[in-house]
């Protein structure tokens, strides 16, 4: 497709522009990692979510989105290339304040399926308990999310729409909420989905067929307590590429007392551990759902105490887990608050665990396997990127999932990593060129 010559004479360039040009790195330490670790203190721009013996990554980088950005980003290149997650506050704070109330969003969603996409009307969820689809009109969904719904046996019940609307169809749908998110994002040199210097997947062509990497709503409801099957908004799993999830809305459903009295003689001593673990984490009125991400480096481990312990598990019609053919990538496991308890007692490993507040932009690294439980209702808006750091870990999963199964749901390399990096440094090289040919002296890049 590129020509016969053109990987030999792009290397060339490269090698040849690297002798010329002054090339920056990172430093091999970061202000934040200097702190001390081994109290509970919540540090400025720093967010304790791991108790690890002997570990200087238990405290996450939190800055607020409102500050200057200028230092703020030298801290976030650091921490992301060491593959940590990144938690940003207050993201929708300095924008227009069009509302995510999802009334709002319905009544413009229904006004524009009125004259261009009827099916919009009735939509698909998913029931978290069984996870089968079922048929839902859009008024219902939302009225559930506000205001609760429950299931024969009394039990919350977890409806969830995911990737929503379906394909390309948020900037056609809802344009102001696209355009309001994506100038909500944080550290665009990394999210632009356009123009982000550091985001690959922004070189490719215009002529180029690109993936569909959002954004996307995702909309759930939650509960606070956490019920052991069925309330896993989104089972562990692991993304090919990075990605930046922003929480937008949530609503605190209250069920009538008679549901909540079953539930807690049902969970009482689960619930008094869970409830040690929220406030670990830091608990109060903005809370919208609960993040574990596990570390690269705790990958196999992981792996080895799911197979292990896969027949504890249970996934469709909430049967126990008959087979596993990769234990991250089948997205069929949720580990619980006991699970996570004997899998640090067994293998020694933990996630890092914190509280998505609203408001709150959540960076996930490519190869960082993860789980998400909701607290309340929530709506969260996801897009994901391509950062220089996560190029080696996006090609490693490509390798990893093109080892699956021809029908497995992860066996397609829908992000094309190869391309983008291929033209990412075509772009780069062109610049430099141009900057050598105006003699504007050494660049740093």
């Amino acid at each position: 497709m590129l020509g016969q010559n053109f990987i030999t004479d792009l290397l060339c360039k490269a090698n040849e522009l690297a002798q010329r040009h002054e090339l920056g790195t990172l430093d091999n330490f970061c202000t934040c990692s200097r702190l001390d670790r081994k109290t509970d203190v919540r540090y400025h721009g720093m967010r304790k979510a791991a108790s690890r013996a002997y570990s200087s990554d238990n405290y996450l980088y939190c800055p607020r989105a409102v500050q200057p950005q200028d230092e703020d980003l030298g801290h976030f290149r650091w921490h992301w290339k060491n593959g940590e997650p990144v938690i940003v506050s207050h993201a929708i704070d300095s924008t227009s304040g069009l509302s995510w109330e999802p009334s709002v969003m319905s009544r413009a969603l229904c006004q524009i399926a009125k004259s261009t996409h009827p099916q919009h009307l009735d939509m698909k969820a998913i029931d978290c308990l069984d996870l089968c689809e079922v048929q839902i009109k859009i008024e219902e969904f939302f009225t559930g999310y506000k205001e609760g719904r429950v299931d024969c046996l009394g039990r919350p019940r977890m409806l969830k729409l995911k990737d929503w609307p379906s394909t390309n169809l948020l900037e056609e749908c809802l344009p102001r909420h696209c355009a309001e998110f994506i100038s909500s994002l944080p550290f665009k040199e990394y999210t632009d989905p356009f123009g982000g210097c550091f985001n690959l997947a922004a070189k490719l062509p215009e002529e180029c067929l690109k993936p569909d990497l959002g954004p996307k709503t995702y909309i759930a409801y939650g509960f606070p307590h956490e019920l052991g099957s069925g309330d896993s908004v989104t089972k562990l799993h692991c993304d090919m590429s990075d990605a930046v999830n922003v929480l937008t809305h949530i609503a605190e459903v209250k069920l009538e007392a008679k549901y909540l009295t079953g539930i807690e003689n049902l969970k009482e001593k689960q619930l008094e551990q869970e409830q040690r673990e929220l406030l670990s984490v830091g608990s109060d009125g903005s809370d919208g759902a609960v993040w574990d991400i596990f570390r690269r480096q705790d990958v196999p481990k992981l792996q080895e105490y799911l197979r292990k312990h896969f027949r504890e598990f249970r996934h469709i019609h909430c049967r126990p887990l008959k087979q596993v053919i990769h234990p991250i990538h089948d997205q069929t496991f949720y580990l619980t608050v006991e699970h996570k308890r004997k899998l640090k007692e067994e293998y020694g490993i933990e996630p890092w665990t914190f509280i998505q507040k609203l408001g709150e932009a959540v960076f996930i690294p490519a190869g960082c396997p993860h789980q998400v439980r909701n607290l309340k209702s929530c709506n969260k808006v996801a897009m994901d990127f391509v950062s220089p750091e996560s190029v080696g870990e996006c090609f490693g999963l490509t390798e990893e999932f093109r080892t699956l199964p021809i029908n497995h749901g992860c066996a397609e390399d829908k992000l094309e990593v190869k391309k983008m990096t291929i033209y990412a440094m075509q772009d780069v090289i062109r610049k430099l060129e141009r900057a050598r040919l105006a003699d504007k002296g050494p660049v740093k890049v």
